[in-house]
């Protein structure tokens, strides 16, 4: 069964999304690189450190995939969302390249947009569905994502 979107939730939505597009801005286009003429922000700086930075990253990236999933977003949202997210994380882990894949890639813009257009698109909601298996999916992902770099740590550092 589907109910029209009231006013108010709509407005709230729009805030959200609002907060969400200068947090992704903060994320990844905060600060502009003289020499080479192109934005970066606080997560491919946060990339440069190794394996943690990967993480605090992908923590701060997941906080747009969670906004979505309280929002009511569909799975498939948040799921391309939360991809967005995961490629960003595993492929910044590679040294240099990796680096440079994460300031390109701009997971949260990326991820900016897709809130948007669904936001654009959505005209009527399903009932309130529980939004815990979603929350149970970013936690599962974030704890698979610090697995990957301490076996990784290990690895390289014994």
């Amino acid at each position: 069964m589907t109910t029209d979107v009231s006013s108010a939730l709509r407005d709230k939505r729009l805030a959200s999304l609002a907060r969400m597009d200068k947090f992704a801005w903060w994320l990844d286009d905060a600060f502009r690189v003289p020499i080479i003429n192109r934005r970066v922000g606080v997560d491919g700086l946060f990339g440069l450190i190794p394996f943690a930075g990967d993480l605090i990253g992908a923590g701060l990236s997941s906080v747009l995939v969670v906004e979505a999933v309280r929002l009511g977003a569909p799975k498939r949202v948040w799921m391309k969302m939360g991809t967005n997210v995961g490629i960003d994380f595993v492929v910044g882990l590679v040294p240099i390249v990796g680096d440079l894949f994460d300031m390109a890639w701009k997971a949260n813009r990326r991820n900016e947009r897709v809130m948007r257009r669904w936001l654009e698109q959505v005209t009527a909601i399903e009932e309130k569905k529980s939004k815990w298996p979603g929350a149970a999916g970013i936690t599962l992902g974030l704890a698979g994502a610090l697995l990957v770099t301490v076996v990784l740590w290990k690895a390289m550092f014994g």
